[in-house]
Formats: structure tokens, sequence, C-alpha cells
């Protein structure tokens, strides 16, 4: 089933109060799109909102803990209800963390995996199971990692859980295909987000110079160009793609781009 035009659809992005969800969620309704916003902060969702309200989009804030299966459920029927079906989700809600795995606590490993995977679980069948009710059709994609392809000390819980994305989602487009509902991941590289005075407050400046030395084509990505990906992976040019992964890393998951070569 052909997705409906830009114009007509109804998107939810989840992590939509700031950085790349923000970006995503803005690129979605500044193209015509009705976009429900959903973040468990919910001072910055309600400024998101009220900013593109205030442009002339149609959006609605939903604060939601994707930990939460029946709060997610809830927050998709509410979408449902509102515009009458759901066309695009967007699953990007996550978080890091740095903690070798010999000295990780339980609560730790938790807070990672259950937001990571466990929340992009919740997520991503609720929209499914929303699309197959309403007709079938839709568009799903996840916001994975780099980290998912390449394990790092110190993140094994974050690396554990992008990776497990991946397969999430392409477990899932085997399952939806035959009612249309294609499934797709995203893995950037290290992105600068934009939202906050430069990328040195939640990085360290050693690590985004590694990052930047490390990636053939010599800088970070943007928050935009990760949009750009999400944007054609639910469009009707991506009609046939589905259990698809798209890197957009500049080059750093094709391989070890700092070997010696001469």
């Amino acid at each position: 089933m052909t997705t409906a035009p830009s114009a007509t659809r109804t998107a939810l992005v989840t992590g939509a109060a700031v950085g790349l969800g923000r970006t995503i969620a803005d690129r979605l309704a500044r193209a015509g799109d009705r976009v429900a916003l959903l973040d468990v902060d919910a001072g910055r969702l309600a400024q998101a909102e009220e900013e593109l309200c205030g442009e002339g989009h149609d959006v609605v804030a939903v604060t939601c803990d994707v930990r939460d299966r029946d709060a997610v459920e809830a927050a998709v029927a509410q979408v449902v209800d509102r515009w009458g079906g759901l066309d695009v989700a967007v699953s990007n809600a996550g978080v890091a963390g740095a903690r070798l795995l010999l000295d990780m606590d339980a609560e730790e490993w938790h807070r990672v995996v259950d937001i990571n995977l466990t929340g992009t679980f919740h997520v991503i069948t609720a929209a499914a199971r929303a699309m197959i009710a309403t007709g079938g059709g839709g568009a799903i994609c996840c916001i994975s990692s780099g980290a998912a392809l390449f394990a790092r000390p110190a993140a094994g819980h974050y690396c554990t859980s992008k990776a497990g994305v991946l397969m999430l989602a392409k477990a899932l487009a085997l399952e939806t295909g035959r009612d249309g509902v294609r499934v797709n991941v995203v893995t950037p590289g290290l992105v600068d987000h934009g939202y906050r005075e430069g990328l040195g407050e939640f990085v360290p400046a050693a690590y985004a110079q590694m990052m930047r030395d490390n990636t053939p084509m010599g800088r970070l990505g943007t928050a935009d160009e990760v949009a750009d990906a999400v944007q054609f992976l639910c469009s009707a040019q991506a009609e046939f793609v589905t259990g698809a992964v798209l890197s957009v890393d500049g080059g750093s998951s094709a391989g070890k781009y700092t070997v010696p070569w001469g």
C-alpha cells in the first residue's frame, strides 16, 4: 500500500523535545505532516509544541516515557483518535552512558537498555499495530547508532542496545511487510545536535576530535543530515525499502580508515 502524500500524513516522533528528535519533528512538520511530539521532558516538549504551532504547523505534545508500555500505547491511541490514523513513526528516544561492563551495576544497565531497546520495542510495535488496524501501510524508522556496528569500551550497554535496535527493526519488517508497513533504521555517526552551545558539553573535545580523525569525510554529521535520511526512508521514494539500515556517518562504518597504507 502506498503511503499517503506528505501533506496528509500523521507522524509520531519520540525524543522530540530537543536535539535530533526535534530536528526530525521539525522537518516532518515543515513538510506538511501532522506531528505528535513525544518526550519525557514535559517542559521542553511544551516549548517545542508552542514554537511549531506558532509557525502554523499542526502538532501536539504528548508527555510519555517510552519505558512504560501502557503510556506508549495510550499515546499512540491519542494520536489515532485525534487524526484518524498513523502513517509515520520515528523511534528516536535514547540515552548514552560511560561505564565499564565489569564496573556496571544493574541500574545503569537497565537505564540505557530499557530506554534504547525496550522503549523502541514499545514504540514500533504499538505504531505497527495502529497502522495495520487502520488499513495497513505506513513507515517506521528507528534511530540506532554507529555504536551498533563497532563495540567500544565503557559503552557496552549502549552498543548492545543500539545493536538490538537493528535486529528488532529487521524482525518487525519481516512480520509487517505483507501489511505494507515498512520498518527501517538510520545509524548516525557522531552528530552535532545543535541544541547546546557546542558539542563539548556532552561529548569530550578529545573524543569528538578522534571521531573526526577517524571519519573519511573529516567532520561530524549534522542533525539535518540525519533528518534527510529519515525523511527519505519514510517517503514514497522508499516504497520498496524495508528492513534496511542506512548509515549516515561520513564513511566511518566503511572500514578501518586509519590503518597505515603507505
